[in-house]
């Protein structure tokens, strides 16, 4: 952290610019926010697992570098995006704070009112937000939609545990009629809304976690290929009857299409990709001012550019490395719904990052997703900071079996 912010400091020298000690203020914040997120876990008696504390101070230190460098050049980074930092940590000693010593059971009987909230959100935002680059906001920018990636994996879990028997060992092709029919109504209005308000990457996030947590429930692996089958389904839907999905389809087919419009976002990305080669241009030294949205959506092409194809890999082992370990607290859960509650969260980590990247690799249209904890953003920022707590707070030896994995 010390190396990359001398790094930011002597860029910005570099090109001219006047060093202030309010510049120090970034730097600051995450070392004072880090030191009294390790005290206070260390007062509370944390007994998780070692690593997992220590992969997201080294994830959160990536982010504020890479969002430092971008202050002022690209639009939306601005100083007050260093408040993310300690305000993101007190989140996660809050969520830490509260699951520890077993006690994520204590919200299972929440599960239903977790639900019916999380539409509210949706539908509260679909009637009161304001549309801005295709995507509906509350006012100063805000998504609180974001919520749903603590709601949702609460809501399913409580959902399956309710009826834990009715699931086990049932693949796809015979399942418990009534439990997925309820199931089947519920993800249909809920992602319903959300495709109404154009957040088609948040509906391909919770499918994929749904996907996942009934493969653990279930213990069958045939929910993968009905989920592959009812996505085809949903993509044609999108494309023949959402004009706003339709157009990132055919700009990610062929952005050479429209190289100034759709295609834009997604050239200026490979750009910068292709311009950090094996090493990267270093910290200050690319261009993310000329790309679009730089400091969410392209966030990774704004860090490939300046650290090259070595930095993104290590970025990739960082956080492989948080969830492995988010993987291995979900796997040591004794009580059902504990263990649902993890592996839906890990499950939206992974989603998060994995079409997140791909959609400025190209692997995937783009989707408007953001990068844990390292693009901009407050909601997306304070929801990943809580997912963290919860996985140090489930890590706890006391909610944990040694045996058994789900």
């Amino acid at each position: 952290m010390v190396m990359g912010f001398v790094l930011v400091l002597g860029a910005r020298a570099r090109q001219g610019q006047i060093l202030r000690l309010i510049d120090l203020l970034p730097f600051a914040l995450w070392m004072v926010s880090s030191l009294l997120l390790i005290l206070f876990l260390r007062i509370g008696g944390y007994k998780g697992p070692p690593a997992l504390p220590g992969f997201i101070l080294i994830l959160s230190a990536v982010g504020v570098l890479v969002r430092s460098r971008m202050e002022g050049s690209v639009e939306g980074v601005t100083g007050w995006s260093h408040l993310m930092q300690p305000l993101g940590f007190l989140w996660v000693w809050v969520a830490w704070w509260f699951s520890r010593r077993g006690r994520v059971k204590w919200l299972r009987p929440f599960w239903f009112p977790a639900f019916l909230l999380s539409v509210g959100v949706v539908a509260a935002l679909y009637m009161l937000g304001s549309q801005f680059r295709g995507g509906i906001y509350a006012p100063g920018g805000m998504t609180p939609s974001e919520v749903l990636k603590i709601l949702v994996p609460i809501s399913l879990a409580g959902f399956f545990s309710w009826r834990t028997a009715a699931w086990k060992n049932r693949p796809c092709w015979n399942p418990p009629p009534g439990e997925v029919m309820l199931l089947g109504l519920g993800w249909a209005v809920l992602c319903g809304l959300l495709v109404m308000q154009r957040d088609l990457g948040l509906v391909l996030l919770l499918s994929l976690m749904l996907v996942v947590v009934l493969g653990s429930v279930t213990r069958s692996g045939s929910w993968v290929v009905l989920f592959a089958g009812v996505m085809a389904g949903s993509g044609w839907l999108i494309l023949n009857h959402v004009a706003h999905g339709a157009r990132r389809f055919h700009s990610w087919l062929d952005p050479f299409a429209d190289p100034t419009g759709a295609g834009w976002q997604v050239l200026q990305g490979l750009t910068g990709l292709y311009a950090g080669g094996l090493t990267g241009t270093g910290l200050g030294g690319g261009q993310p001012d000329r790309l679009p949205i730089a400091g969410s959506d392209f966030v990774y092409a704004v860090y490939g550019e300046e650290m090259g194809y070595l930095g993104c890999v290590l970025l990739l082992a960082l956080f492989a490395g948080v969830l492995r370990e988010g993987a291995r607290v979900a796997n040591a859960q004794e009580e059902p719904f504990s263990g649902a509650v993890a592996v839906g969260v890990v499950a939206l980590l992974a989603a998060q990052i994995i079409v997140n990247i791909a959609g400025v690799v190209t692997l995937l249209p783009i989707t408007g997703i953001t990068l844990p904890y390292i693009s901009q953003g407050g909601s997306s920022y304070w929801v990943t900071s809580i997912q963290f707590g919860l996985l140090l707070g489930m890590g706890d030896p006391s909610t944990l079996r040694k045996s058994r994995k789900r």
